[in-house]
């Protein structure tokens, strides 16, 4: 099992590491550019876009996967597939019209004012294609092609990625050359989807599996909108109780601790198709508890870097104005940490189909991460920001862990991991602490020799025995 979750990895994560990587491109060039109270503006409009988006798409294309494969012939799947696009579309301009109709009251209140309306309207374009694109991009999932569905990922991202240098450095069109880049993205992207695909669209409507697409997809869009909330509430409650500023400071931070991500979005792209093709090995035996136990290791390897050098990084990457940042950046590479283990040990809700308790588990967590952040808000200032992060993903964990290890009767956790937290939580103390450079690598240094040491007692050695008794 654990070898093809490893091939897995190597098949399915290259969009996840290559995408993410060209994301991260666009860091130094925005933080060198844009001071942290315009980074900031670009975060908020980031958050809301990928917020409406949830609503916008209203698990259509999750609906349409459900239905794609009862039949296997080429008019089913065209009927399937053009239904599910006519209500994406439905759907996403009903969403930009609420939008529009509201927007005075949304840039008041979370888009750090009125001046900023010509870049909500261009967010609404923006949404618009990432909306279809989003969708277009599960048709060849659905159709196995998985090398098309890399390929066009790959090169709308760098599309975008080359978009945004020339607006935004060249043509130096200010915020507004972010938004349209990740417009020529989407477009570039939609296009080659629409091409690839071309054989399914038609100008076909079916009311009978529109209607059981929407009874599909209603139970599932409130626990997704529940799930993305806490990213634009965060935000907002940032903008509430500090400057503008910090809002950028934190998006920083989050895109520095997205090298980590990288290794995140592999894992979990690898993991996704293994979930349910293969749930019965997950709940026997011992497969997920040293599946889980080598990405703890790998992910906490890298927070440990990502935490000892946050400083060097940040003024690699942005500029000495990004460098109160590195309060957070541990932190949150912390808070990323946990998320990555609740998605790979917490998967009880979704093959038991009580994905519930998933709802319920991220209302207790912003609940919880809310009210903390206003208690201490004026005592632990930026910090308190990092660790609000820390408690929801932790809250996350604790439930969807319990309930699938009290579901399945099975053991999850290492007792080997608990010295790598430990000293994962002593590399985020230097990193906030501005601890001098000596103290910082000595700390990289022990943790690197600590997973190597336990990759090798626990993973390396023993495949190697496994493989001399064959």
């Amino acid at each position: 099992m654990l070898r093809l979750f490893i091939k897995n990895i190597s098949i399915y994560g290259i969009l996840p590491i290559v995408g993410k990587f060209l994301n991260f491109l666009l860091v130094p060039i925005y933080a060198k550019t844009f001071p942290p109270e315009l980074y900031g503006v670009i975060d908020l409009f980031d958050a809301l876009v990928f917020f409406l988006l949830i609503v916008a798409s209203l698990e259509i294309p999750t609906a349409m996967g459900r239905y794609f494969y009862a039949e296997d012939t080429i008019d089913h799947r065209r009927r399937i597939i053009n239904t599910s696009l006519f209500l994406t579309l439905i759907f996403t301009v009903a969403t930009i019209l609420l939008v529009w109709i509201f927007k005075i009251p949304l840039l008041e209140r979370y888009l750090a004012g009125t001046e900023h309306e010509n870049m909500l309207t261009v967010s609404l374009i923006w949404l618009f294609t990432l909306t279809v694109n989003t969708f277009l991009s599960f048709i060849p999932r659905y159709d196995n092609r998985p090398k098309v569905y890399v390929l066009v990922g790959i090169i709308s991202i760098s599309i975008k990625l080359v978009s945004s240098i020339l607006f935004v450095v060249v043509l130096k069109t200010g915020l507004m050359g972010v938004l349209y880049g990740y417009i020529c993205g989407n477009l570039a992207s939609i296009v080659m989807y629409v091409w690839v695909s071309r054989r399914y669209f038609r100008f076909q409507f079916s009311t009978k599996y529109a209607g059981k697409m929407l009874i599909y997809a209603f139970p599932l869009l409130l626990g997704s909108v529940l799930v993305e909330l806490w990213k634009p509430w965060l935000r907002h409650m940032i903008t509430l109780y500090f400057p503008i500023a910090v809002v950028g400071l934190y998006a920083f931070a989050i895109r520095l601790t997205s090298v980590n991500m990288i290794v995140h979005g592999a894992f979990k792209t690898a993991w996704k198709p293994l979930l349910f093709e293969k749930k019965d090995d997950f709940i026997k035996g011992t497969s997920m508890k040293r599946i889980s136990g080598l990405v703890a290791m790998a992910s906490i390897l890298m927070g440990c870097m990502i935490a000892c050098f946050a400083k060097e990084a940040t003024l690699i990457v942005g500029s000495e104005d990004y460098l109160p940042s590195v309060q957070l950046t541990g932190l949150l590479a912390m808070a990323g940490f946990l998320q990555m283990m609740s998605e790979l040990r917490g998967f009880g809700p979704y093959i038991a189909d009580k994905t519930y308790i998933v709802t319920i588990a991220n209302v207790v967590a912003v609940a919880a991460a809310s009210g903390f952040l206003l208690t201490v808000k004026d005592s632990a200032g930026v910090y308190g920001i990092g660790y609000a992060c820390i408690i929801y993903e932790l809250i996350c964990y604790v439930i969807l862990v319990a309930y699938t290890s009290w579901k399945y009767h099975i053991v999850q956790h290492n007792l080997w991991e608990i010295p790598l937290v430990l000293l994962f939580c002593l590399c985020i103390y230097l990193s906030a602490t501005s601890s001098q450079l000596r103290y910082r690598t000595a700390a990289a240094i022990l943790s690197s020799m600590v997973a190597v040491y336990l990759f090798f007692t626990k993973y390396y050695r023993v495949n190697i025995n496994l493989r001399g008794s064959d």
